[in-house]
């Protein structure tokens, strides 16, 4: 699929947070180890929480945003790279679905962050770069919270 307009995007990081939420959700509902499905659980939550916050952010944008062109300087395929992000089916334990999360964080971060140098006007660049600081912020959440439930 290949995006055109800023709104392409937005709908797709929506369903994609949605689809992992899914995920872990599942995967949650697999796990023997209590800790290992609080983690998860956890996780589907924040998920479903950004999937949410991404369509009330689609429902309220200024129209000229969300129809502005994508410029790109290369083929740049966002979905071929995050549906690179493993499927954490061999987790084994919190750190090892930690490890998954935190290369969606960084692969999400480093998107919008690529998305911005590529703006096409200033509102387009303040969109990426504030999304890019909101997945910072969430994966500092995210690590704090899985350092505290290997404390328990």
């Amino acid at each position: 699929m290949a995006f055109r307009q800023v709104k392409d995007l937005l709908v797709w990081i929506r369903d994609f947070h949605a689809r992992l939420g899914e995920q872990y959700a599942q995967l949650a509902e697999e796990q023997q180890s209590e800790r290992m499905r609080m983690a998860l659980t956890f996780l589907a939550d924040r998920e479903r929480l950004m999937a949410n916050a991404m369509q009330a952010y689609l429902e309220d944008a200024e129209e000229g945003l969300l129809t502005t062109w994508l410029i790109d300087s290369q083929e740049f395929g966002h979905p071929s790279v995050l549906e690179r992000i493993p499927r954490c089916m061999g987790c084994r334990d919190t750190q090892d679905i930690l490890a998954n999360v935190m290369t969606a964080h960084q692969t999400l971060k480093d998107m919008y962050r690529l998305r911005a140098e590529l703006a096409a006007i200033p509102q387009e660049s303040e969109l990426f770069e504030r999304l890019a600081e909101q997945q910072d912020a969430e994966a500092r959440l995210q690590t704090r919270d899985f350092a505290r439930l290997d404390m328990y």
